[in-house]
């Protein structure tokens, strides 16, 4: 049974219906439910190699202090039981579309934004402006249907903006509900340390707490002018949003901005044949998620990680946008050439493409044109 935190529903109408909801522990998850040995035991998902980071780890795993990115090694360190299983992108793709289509029954396709395979933000103003469910019946009643039909929990926050729904979501996982009423946003985030803000970094962080800012509260209450002093123009922004003033829209006609895959090396790379055997692999995936969500790409980039940890990056733009595999491979292999690594040691190699846009479908010519 999931938990819920919310304060008894006022009559106040709600401006807006915001969802945020998160598939608790994704990836593991799916295997947990494909494969009844792993339930209950400490799982991470990761690579078999020396160097392989952690790709996600199961609440067992996480109460060991095991987390997301962290070095595999390291893992095993804090838990010496711990499973390792390899990553099977095609069933975390398949089980988000089946997410995807449960959101689609109490939205519109445009009022769902996909932030990650398993993370979403929902507009579901409609349903409940003309009272045909209040805000708690529908986060119910996707959580019991994501449960039901793909056997996954998924943690839900409800508000009227995207920033409070998606921080009220994350603060009773997994599996939780949460409901924060309307002109309650800046009493729910005035107590919750400044890093729950989404985007502040740790260095952001620490220039905040120089000058006292520690809470959200603390945030919020501080003279608009200071905070831009410390900040810069971006500190009247954050005081906004601890404020819980978010009026960024729910959009989910706009294409993922960037599609990128990585690989790192077991041992450092030298040689030139082997680096471009590893991005013809790389853009190999790159082309299959293309040609999956129905984009193409106008710029293609290759990013390089040298053994002190330096990141090398250059890229290509064409004149029009492509989706086929060996137009990006001899674009990736241009920007391999222009990052001038020659024969020095690569620990990581990356290819993504940006610039993505929906083709448009082709006209019949007339004999006028």
């Amino acid at each position: 049974m999931w938990q819920t935190a919310f304060t008894v529903p006022r009559s106040d109408p709600w401006p807006r219906t915001i969802l945020h909801v998160d598939l608790d522990a994704f990836y593991t998850s799916v295997h947990q439910r494909d494969d009844p040995a792993l339930r209950g035991k400490p799982v991470v998902v990761a690579g078999r190699s020396r160097r392989a980071v952690v790709m996600g780890a199961s609440y067992e795993a996480r109460s060991h202090g095991v987390h997301s990115a962290m070095p595999l090694h390291e893992a095993r360190e804090h838990c010496p039981e711990l499973i390792v299983v390899p990553p099977e992108s095609s069933r975390y793709r398949e089980t988000s579309r089946q997410v995807h289509a449960i959101f689609r029954r109490f939205t519109s396709p445009e009022k769902i934004e996909a932030v990650a395979l398993d993370e979403a933000y929902l507009d579901v103003t409609v349903r409940t402006r003309h009272g045909t469910s209040s805000p708690e019946d529908v986060a119910r009643r996707i959580k019991y249907t994501i449960h039901t039909e793909v056997g996954l929990t998924a943690s839900v926050g409800v508000a009227t903006s995207k920033l409070v729904a998606k921080i009220a979501g994350a603060s009773r996982k997994p599996d939780g509900l949460v409901l924060v009423l309307p002109g309650t946003e800046a009493d729910f985030l005035a107590p919750l340390p400044i890093g729950v803000i989404p985007g502040l970094g740790p260095k952001s962080e620490e220039r905040l707490r120089l000058v006292g800012v520690r809470s959200v509260g603390d945030l919020a209450g501080q003279e608009t002018q200071r905070l831009i002093q410390v900040m810069g123009t971006g500190g009247a922004v954050l005081q906004r949003l601890a404020q819980g003033r978010d009026r960024s829209p729910v959009d989910g006609s706009r294409p993922a901005k960037t599609i990128s895959a990585e690989t790192t090396f077991e041992y450092d790379v030298t040689d030139r044949a082997l680096l471009e055997d590893a991005l013809r692999d790389l853009v190999e995936k790159l082309t299959e998620r293309l040609r999956s969500d129905g984009v193409r790409a106008r710029t293609v980039y290759v990013k390089l990680k040298l053994p002190d940890f330096r990141l090398v990056s250059r890229q290509v733009s064409r004149t029009s946008p492509t989706d086929d595999g060996e137009a990006i491979f001899r674009a990736a292999r241009s920007a391999l050439e222009k990052s001038h690594v020659e024969s020095r040691a690569v620990r990581l190699i990356g290819v993504g493409v940006s610039g993505l846009v929906h083709p448009q479908p082709e006209l019949q010519m007339t004999l006028f044109d």
